[in-house]
């Protein structure tokens, strides 16, 4: 399995790295320091993005296991979707998979569709400006493909939109955290009381590691629970839109893949991440590791 970084550009914006998340109307101060942090994060994300695709702006997968798995990434514009009723004004490049054997043809338009809609579901109101548009594709293979969209925008508020996705390639339905492990008090106890096992982020991510013996066991679970709303659940839990805004989509709890590695993300006064190798969580996977 690979991990790859895509540095895309969008009308003349430059692109970069990073996730989804919704929380209440933020004080002015509080919005402008999670900014500086942000800008301070792609501008190190630039120095270290090494992996930008050449013109023809396609990743090729190609595996051999149990059987032959072979398809393409694209990106395709949204402004080239007939169905977006915001497609006039606002435009970014979402992933498009191809290429897929003929007898997957249905496999992939279901992978697309769910795609689409993910990426493009959080716009609830209008859009003014968008600027640092990012997608890092953290991993593709033949069983998942996880990757993160993230960028400004100004809709009443300057934020941040962080959006972290991933797929399941032989279904084509999009995962949650609670698909793949099992978010219990036993899991929470075995975060509390296992902190060594709980790897630095990955390079070259900025965010460090939380606390946990901050949460109680009840209060971490209900964060590790929020990990697996949909968009629908968020909105029921508080995260509404605002008319003629988005509103405030910056650092929800989420989680995205990478070889080998399970990593979990939490909203504490800005963004931590919880990195775990699957081989130490193998008891409390529902699924076989990745």
């Amino acid at each position: 399995m690979e991990q790859m970084q895509v540095g895309l550009r969008m009308g003349g914006m430059m692109s970069q790295i990073v996730t989804i998340g919704r929380i209440h109307i933020m004080k002015q101060s509080n919005i402008f320091n999670k900014l500086i942090i942000y800008i301070i994060f792609l501008l190190l994300l630039t120095a270290c993005n090494t992996n930008k695709f050449e013109e023809s702006n396609i990743i090729s997968i190609k595996e051999k296991k149990d059987t032959d798995c072979y398809y393409s990434i694209s990106f395709e514009d949204t402004s080239s979707i007939v169905d977006l009723p915001w497609a006039n004004d606002l435009s970014f490049d979402i992933i498009r998979i191809h290429d897929m054997p003929e007898e997957n043809a249905t496999l992939q338009t279901i992978i697309n569709t769910n795609i689409k809609i993910a990426m493009t579901s959080w716009i609830n109101g209008k859009v003014l400006n968008t600027d640092a548009v990012n997608l890092s594709i953290t991993c593709h293979s033949s069983r998942y493909l996880s990757f993160v969209n993230s960028f400004m925008y100004e809709s009443r508020d300057i934020d941040v939109i962080n959006d972290y996705i991933t797929i399941d390639m032989l279904t084509g339905q999009r995962v949650y955290l609670n698909d793949l492990i099992e978010v219990n008090e036993e899991f929470v106890n075995y975060l509390r009381e296992n902190a060594s096992k709980i790897k630095a982020p990955p390079h070259p991510l900025w965010q460090g590691v939380p606390n946990l013996n901050e949460y109680s066991p009840s209060e971490l679970l209900e964060e590790l629970n929020r990990c697996s709303y949909t968009q629908e659940q968020l909105i029921q839990n508080g995260y509404f839109s605002i008319d003629d805004s988005i509103g405030s989509l910056l650092f929800r709890n989420s989680f995205f893949l990478r070889e080998g590695m399970l990593v979990i993300t939490l909203e504490q006064g800005g963004e931590s991440l919880i990195t775990l190798d699957v081989d130490d969580i193998e008891p409390f996977l529902k699924v076989d590791k990745w």
